[in-house]
């Protein structure tokens, strides 16, 4: 097993932003979701600038291949109760515009597969 890219906080940040970039519309009410998570995993603020940036440069093509690795960073470094938790915030931004887009539907999916859920 080899040690994660990012801690699990960071990992499910992007995670989130690729759930929340999936169809191709950004949209506020998934922002929140994502500024929720990150008031309650970062208090005291956190350097998020070299995480986004690692997604800056991914192509739309390459975010399942992108998520499955970290959603397996985040298992390693997670308990089941962290994953739960971390799965209520990914299906409320999912859910946040009222329509869950083909792309968002495939990427949660592999998601809850990784985890075996």
């Amino acid at each position: 097993m080899t040690k994660a890219q990012f801690n699990k906080d960071i990992t499910g940040y992007l995670i989130l932003s690729i759930l929340a970039e999936a169809d191709g519309n950004f949209d506020a009410r998934e922002g929140s979701v994502i500024v929720d998570y990150i008031n309650k995993h970062f208090p005291l603020g956190g350097n998020l600038e070299q995480a986004a940036e690692a997604l800056s440069n991914l192509d739309s093509a390459d975010y399942e291949a992108k998520l499955v690795s970290l959603a397996q960073d985040f298992y390693t470094e997670s308990s089941e109760k962290e994953r739960t938790q971390f799965l209520r915030f990914a299906m409320k931004l999912v859910r946040a515009d009222d329509e869950i887009a083909v792309e968002e539907n495939v990427l949660i999916t592999k998601l809850f597969e990784a985890w075996d859920i």
